[in-house]
């Protein structure tokens, strides 16, 4: 009588790939064998090959499994064949990518992150590594019953990261966390390295003033609005000439030409939304040849500020708006749109994305986002989409000399 049964095949072992791959498919060659899965990793050398087949005559069982046992032992091969139990193994419809950046991985990381996964119902499918630049970067795959409370999750993942240094994004598995197509972000202590502000009231004397209310508005402490305007009234009497010059000489962010490279060479739209000035985001519009720019603007006589705003002020609810609108122009679909920024002010436009990240962040917006990155290059932000080194270095390889 015949009967079908599925078996899982491990084998490995420092040999040819030929041992492994073709002679291993020989030796499953039969009539009565159809793969229905396979695995394959070259290492250094050390070869593993993981199949899955079903055999649809049982009687032949014993044959072939002493056939691929003569064969691994004679090639000095590692062979493991599990018989695979009938009982249908549940579908689990919500699935997700969790995607770990870290310099270095500790086993009690990993330890951790998969008893809290566990424990929040998310069941481990695949884990694998992504090729990075001095990081180490790994993926693993998630599938659930239910969908997945994202911020609890993600504030109770991140409560590791007073022991173990590392950032995170979780995302939906689905075709768009690698086809995502417009890009905003924040300008100050994102896509520059500074408080534009702050380096503002520094020339009129006013820095410390200054930077205590931002460090409030910064904490959620004071609303945006009232703090923008106290701060700017401090600037009051600043020559435009020395707001020109300072602005001439802003600090980028480590990755940022790198990062908009990729992204335009991709197709994205990319846009600044900031709670700074249009003075400075049109400078930085005109630098990248960026495609959106959205700023507060600043009110200015006989080329000095006058320490007032014009026009209505760009605060975090505008930037979830802009961004919104925005991705409805471009017919984009807020699955395909991210969204980066490092401040209470940013996270309604990082709510709106299908990627919110928050970069250096503080952890009120950490906790609230989907991803978090905490290293100085803002490049690295690539991982989360899936692009590894090799696939950068292969852009690069094609970008024209100038």
């Amino acid at each position: 009588m015949k009967s079908s049964q599925s078996f899982l095949l491990t084998i490995q072992g420092a040999v040819s790939w030929k041992d492994v791959l073709e002679n291993i498919m020989e030796q499953l060659g039969s009539k009565s064998i159809v793969i229905q899965d396979i695995h394959y990793l070259n290492y250094q050398e050390v070869h593993t090959l993981l199949v899955r087949f079903e055999l649809s005559d049982t009687a032949y069982k014993d044959h072939l499994l002493c056939e691929l046992e003569a064969y691994a032992k004679k090639n000095n091969l590692e062979l493991i064949i599990n018989s695979i139990p009938e009982a249908a193994v549940e579908t689990l419809e919500n699935r997700y990518i969790l995607t770990l950046l870290s310099q270095q991985i500790h086993p009690r990381l990993l330890t951790n992150l998969f008893l809290r996964l566990r424990e929040n119902q998310l069941q481990i499918t695949e884990i694998s590594p992504l090729d990075a630049e001095e990081l180490n970067v790994l993926e693993l795959t998630l599938q659930a019953k239910k969908s997945v409370q994202r911020q609890s999750l993600m504030k109770e993942l991140l409560g590791l990261k007073s022991v173990y240094n590392f950032d995170l994004a979780l995302q939906a598995d689905d075709i768009f966390r690698r086809n995502k197509r417009l890009i905003f972000l924040d300008a100050d202590m994102t896509f520059i390295q500074c408080e534009m502000i702050n380096e503002m009231s520094r020339l009129c004397g006013k820095e410390a003033e200054v930077e205590a209310i931002t460090d409030c508005a910064m904490q959620g402490k004071i609303e945006f609005k009232q703090a923008l305007r106290q701060r700017v009234a401090l600037l009051k009497g600043l020559p435009l000439i020395d707001l020109d010059h300072l602005i001439s000489n802003i600090p980028y962010t480590p990755g940022v030409e790198r990062l908009v490279y990729i992204l335009k060479t991709l197709g994205y739209k990319i846009g600044l939304v900031s709670g700074g000035f249009t003075r400075v985001i049109e400078h930085i519009k005109k630098r990248f040849d960026l495609n959106y720019g959205y700023a507060n603007a600043l009110e200015v006589k006989n080329g000095k500020l006058t320490g007032r705003l014009s026009g209505d002020i760009l605060d975090g609810h505008q930037k979830g708006v802009i961004l919104q609108e925005v991705a409805n122009r471009e017919n984009i679909i807020p699955d395909q749109v991210i969204a980066v920024g490092d401040g209470a002010n940013d996270l309604e436009m990082l709510s709106s994305a299908g990627l919110g990240i928050a970069f250096n962040a503080k952890r009120f917006l950490r906790e609230r986002a989907s991803g978090s990155l905490s290293l100085p290059n803002l490049d690295a932000l690539l991982y989360f989409l899936g692009i590894s080194r090799y696939e950068v270095d292969s852009l690069f390889q094609r970008k024209p000399v100038s």
